[in-house]
């Protein structure tokens, strides 16, 4: 008997308890302190004079659960490839494409991290070129086409036919879903004419669209604004005043700070959902928490179309985050719980998976880590198509072309993207976090291994456990109420038990 090899777990802010998540099995329970530490301690390994008698009911549990096996390593991992097999080729044949249309390489500004190049965002060589009327003409038949469940999987023939019929979806007109808008920056002066003739389109076919820009000149677009218009927006505010414009910054936008931000309550009074983005290095990390003091004054921390969340950037020239993920997500946790902060990391990981665990039946419900891997199609202002926005402007990235309405599909690097997923990565197969983080982004794993087939982990194995034991808290805590336990409580206390993915409330032992 060896302890499972996807045992994942963290002690809890009182100290006598520590709460178990399999990552293959899906168990979610709250057991003492020592035998989670244990189990975690020993993943993998042999079980070995463990804190509990061999045989007792502690025993017998956590073999039932999965935490305990008799399956060698090996078993256990090839069992984890078929698990996420399962789940790609559900991901591959239930997933509709993704559509963004990029309608200019070109930015009003030039931010001095920005992973793209600032040739490209001042429209050098080819880069100067603005979407015409005929390509997005274009897009469009070749959305009308590809608007069904796993498409883009069957156009290069991973997925069979299941009788269903190119156009069957989107004939004549109802879309039902959501457009992106992606650039360079593609709500600008440039881009006014294109984007209300892409909005006009959409409209028509029931779709709603969404965009990133940086928002300087969002105000140009408060007609198109709107739940039948751009009604999703993620907007940038690095910091405060001085430091903002320091960081977001163009040739002819020089202090952009208060402009965007007359534009984010624009936006917000037009029934847009509006997420702030912050992009955090050392120079600003000490800005995050004066940003939540902004957004609390402003109102709009308590408004329920806004939402901010904070994210790592690199430097030009390297891939590797200024800070660490764990780093800045300690710093969201310590806000939200010191002023009830409504910044949020990379939390969402955690709190999706409690609440899928918590639902019950399986958690895991896929296995792709975004789009870019099920089928996602970037339409590019000369023509081109992408895979991945990372990869936007850079040639030798192409997954095809889109010109005449017809989808003209590169098959050997489509396939490439629609085959990636947590069993196709020895790597992953191996790691506990294999069907939560799905391998992390396949750009980021390219830019650093050169292959897509590699792990992008990016400190997902520190900061997760403590995201998982924080969000299971905030639950216990609203379920509890006062009666959540304490350190310093010696009485007979109600625990929260969760057994086959239901919470219980049942009274503990007596503490010591």
């Amino acid at each position: 008997m060896r302890v499972s090899s996807y045992a994942i777990g963290a002690p809890l802010a009182d100290d006598r308890f520590f709460l178990l998540f399999h990552g293959l099995r899906g168990s979610l329970d709250k057991v003492t302190a020592v035998a989670g530490a244990y189990l975690v301690e020993h993943r993998g390994e042999e079980v070995i004079s463990p804190p509990w008698a061999h045989g007792d009911a502690v025993e017998e549990h956590l073999r039932q659960r999965g935490y305990l096996t008799d399956l060698p390593v090996e078993r256990e991992r090839e069992l984890l490839v078929e698990v996420a097999s399962l789940l790609h080729e559900a991901d591959l044949a239930a997933a509709p494409p993704s559509f963004v249309f990029v309608p200019a390489y070109t930015c009003n500004l030039r931010c001095p991290y920005c992973f793209q190049g600032h040739d490209m965002h001042a429209g050098k060589g080819g880069y100067g070129v603005i979407m015409s009327r005929e390509l997005v003409d274009d897009a469009f038949r070749v959305i009308d086409r590809c608007n069904r469940a796993g498409a883009i999987s069957r156009q290069i023939g991973m997925t069979p036919e299941n009788g269903t019929t190119e156009n069957n979806t989107a004939q004549h007109g109802r879309l039902g879903r959501r457009i992106g808008l992606f650039g360079g920056e593609p709500l600008s002066g440039s881009t006014r004419e294109v984007v209300e003739y892409i909005v006009q389109q959409a409209r028509r076919r029931g779709a709603a669209m969404w965009a990133i820009t940086n928002g300087v000149q969002l105000d140009a677009f408060a007609d198109l604004l709107g739940p039948d218009g751009l009604s999703e927006l993620q907007i940038t505010l690095d910091g405060m005043p001085d430091l903002h414009d320091r960081r977001r910054v163009g040739p002819r936008f020089r202090q952009t700070f208060h402009r965007i931000v007359d534009n984010i309550d624009l936006a917000l009074a037009a029934g847009v959902q509006t997420r702030i983005r912050i992009n955090v290095d050392r120079s600003n990390v000490e800005h995050v928490a004066m940003l939540s003091d902004l957004f609390a004054e402003k109102g709009w921390s308590r408004h329920p179309a806004f939402h901010a969340n904070a994210a790592v950037v690199s430097g030009e020239t390297t891939h590797q985050p200024l800070i660490s993920r764990t780093h800045l997500t300690e710093l969201t946790s310590t806000l939200r719980a010191a002023q009830a902060s409504c910044v949020t990391s990379y939390e969402g990981y955690a709190t999706t998976i409690l609440g899928q665990a918590l639902a019950g039946g399986y958690p895991f419900h896929r296995a792709t880590n975004c789009s870019a891997e099920t089928g996602l199609l970037m339409f590019a202002p000369r023509g081109e198509l992408y895979g991945c926005w990372d990869e936007i402007g850079l040639a030798d990235r192409q997954i095809g072309q889109y010109r005449g309405g017809v989808l003209n599909l590169d098959e050997q690097a489509t396939r490439a993207w629609l085959s990636r997923f947590p069993g196709a990565i020895e790597q992953c197969s191996r790691c506990p976090y294999a069907l939560i983080h799905n391998g992390g982004c396949a750009n980021h794993a390219y830019n650093d291994n050169g292959t897509i087939f590699a792990a992008a982990c990016e400190g997902f194995q520190a900061f997760f456990p403590r995201t998982l034991a924080e969000a299971y808290e905030d639950i216990e805590r609203q379920l509890l109420g006062d009666r959540a336990p304490t350190r310093k409580q010696t009485r007979r206390l109600p625990i929260l038990q969760i057994t086959n993915g239901r919470a219980d409330l049942a009274a503990s032992r007596s503490s010591r």
